[in-house]
């Protein structure tokens, strides 16, 4: 059986168990939770989860998700979320690899040094940033990387569905649009090489690993690209602290399919593509943090880190961006 774990350059369970007690919250509220068609049984190893899709606001307003800071007299989001059980299969045992062009993502070995002082940033930049960006010309065939951002998160998904600064976030969602995607590259190299660099192909690509294995608790899901209709893309704002941009919101389709990678420890990075200026490939791929309910109920806290990058392949002939989906 090929290994999932893709090696070389790149194009690119289920059973009845009992619940855990934090989880009953989760399995309540019959008007927002709603049971998966059940799947034909897959080969390897499933699990049993809770996801959250987004809905269409019911008033007109332009969908939104104000972080962190509030508006007196909002709500933090008006994304109507709701809850779907859904079936997760596991990378480890699948039978051929994933790969960014066709899938959207794929499972790597990240080796990172253990005395890494993960809150000292300048030395996550100095230490981690190389491999990063050593990792991802490996994986994609890039010539050149910009890995301009990092986020630590410890903590559990929230059975209330609130997400404080930190924590995994439990929606399905892509980080990135069709217009974000080439805006916040605006945001971070001078105009002039801004609009050389949206001349050649070039992506949003991000790094995903464990800080603590293996992962147990709140674990992160992909789903298959290829398994994703443009319609079930919603583009909403997503309002930071001094700064806005854009994310897409996923709606529930029974066509997805979710992967994990059961027990995912700190060698294991996933690679996945968040924006990609080429139309003849994966170019969004959704994720979240899920409620596994096959996780014990005295699994610690997950800690991970992610990282943000663009992917430039300025050997390739130059193209316009594709601004449609």
């Amino acid at each position: 059986m090929p290994s999932p774990i893709a090696s070389g350059p790149a194009s690119g369970v289920t059973a009845d168990v009992a619940l855990p007690s934090r989880y009953v919250a989760m399995k309540a509220a019959p008007a927002s939770v709603v049971q998966q068609e059940p799947e034909e049984p897959a080969s390897g190893y499933t699990t049993t989860g809770a996801v959250r899709y987004a809905r269409q606001p019911a008033n007109g307003e332009e969908p939104r998700v104000y972080v962190y800071e509030v508006p007196e007299g909002q709500e933090a989001s008006n994304l109507n979320p709701q809850q779907y059980d859904v079936t997760v299969r596991d990378l480890h045992s699948a039978p051929e690899p994933f790969t960014l062009q066709h899938n959207g993502f794929q499972l790597e070995r990240l080796e990172v040094p253990s005395d890494v002082d993960w809150e000292n940033e300048e030395q996550v930049k100095e230490r981690v940033y190389p491999l990063v960006d050593a990792l991802l010309k490996r994986v994609t065939g890039a010539t050149r990387t910009l890995i301009f951002d990092h986020t630590l998160r410890n903590g559990r998904i929230d059975p209330n569905g609130q997400t404080k600064r930190g924590q995994p976030v439990p929606m399905v969602h892509v980080d990135y649009t069709t217009k974000s995607g080439a805006e916040r590259l605006d945001a971070l190299v001078p105009q002039e090489e801004a609009q050389r660099l949206k001349q050649t192909p070039f992506a949003a690509i991000q790094i995903w690993r464990p800080l603590k294995g293996p992962v147990d608790e709140s674990p992160l899901a992909m789903i298959d690209a290829a398994t994703v209709d443009k319609e079930d893309l919603m583009q909403y704002a997503i309002h930071f602290p001094g700064r806005s941009g854009y994310n897409y919101a996923v709606k529930h389709n029974p066509k997805h399919k979710f992967y994990f990678a059961k027990g995912m420890n700190v060698d294991e990075a996933y690679v996945f593509v968040c924006y990609d200026s080429r139309a003849d490939r994966a170019r969004f791929t959704p994720h979240t943090g899920f409620v596994d309910f096959n996780t014990s109920p005295d699994a610690p806290a997950r800690e991970s880190v992610e990282l943000r990058s663009y992917c430039f392949w300025e050997d390739l002939e130059p193209q316009e961006p594709a601004m449609q989906l």
